[in-house]
């Protein structure tokens, strides 16, 4: 435990980190629907507050092509849902596409319990695809990335195949690098 008299001899920019976090765990407890992002594949950041949008399982392709076009260093869109035998926000489960290596692709984020319970069966359906999951990790987070000429087309299999995401039904959408919607 930090007391005042500790963090006044601690780095500055220790304590900026211990500030923000403590600032940012106050602000999302006041506000909903908002996340904490850090930048990926930029070592150390700090995190910022983004607001979550809705997008349609129909929306994806779109979704796509504006990441695709978008000229950030850093690009990603990541949807989270529920299913209906697993309603619990404790059960969300989060998919992601991004760009890495200047290539769209998608990833089955580590983080959450119910992606890091369900890799095998994410991992056995991308194969089934005729697809090769990688394990990968960045910046402490471990992933599995899948590239394939269809990304959008994979996301909404991913969401109604595996988890029979009901088409009528919004993800919640996190975004950055692009412009959402399109213009």
């Amino acid at each position: 435990m930090f007391t005042p008299q500790m963090i006044g001899r601690l780095p500055l920019s220790f304590t900026d980190v211990v500030l923000g976090f403590i600032g940012a765990a106050v602000l999302l407890l006041t506000l909903s629907s908002r996340y904490l992002v850090w930048d990926r594949g930029n070592g150390l950041s700090m995190p910022r507050l983004k607001k979550e949008k809705k997008i349609q399982v129909e929306d994806l392709k779109a979704l796509a092509v504006a990441m695709s076009c978008g000229s950030a260093p850093i690009r990603f869109a990541a949807m989270m849902f529920n299913t209906p035998d697993r309603p619990s926000e404790d059960d969300v489960l989060n998919i992601q596409m991004s760009i890495e290596n200047g290539k769209l692709g998608f990833d089955w984020v580590l983080l959450a319990p119910r992606n890091i319970e369900d890799q095998e069966k994410f991992k056995a359906f991308s194969r089934a695809q005729g697809l090769e999951p990688i394990n990968r990790s960045l910046n402490g987070v471990s992933y599995i990335r899948v590239d394939s000429m269809d990304v959008a087309k994979f996301t909404a299999s991913v969401a109604t195949e595996i988890y029979h995401h009901p088409l009528n039904e919004p993800l919640r959408l996190i975004y950055k690098g692009f412009s959402w919607p399109p213009h």
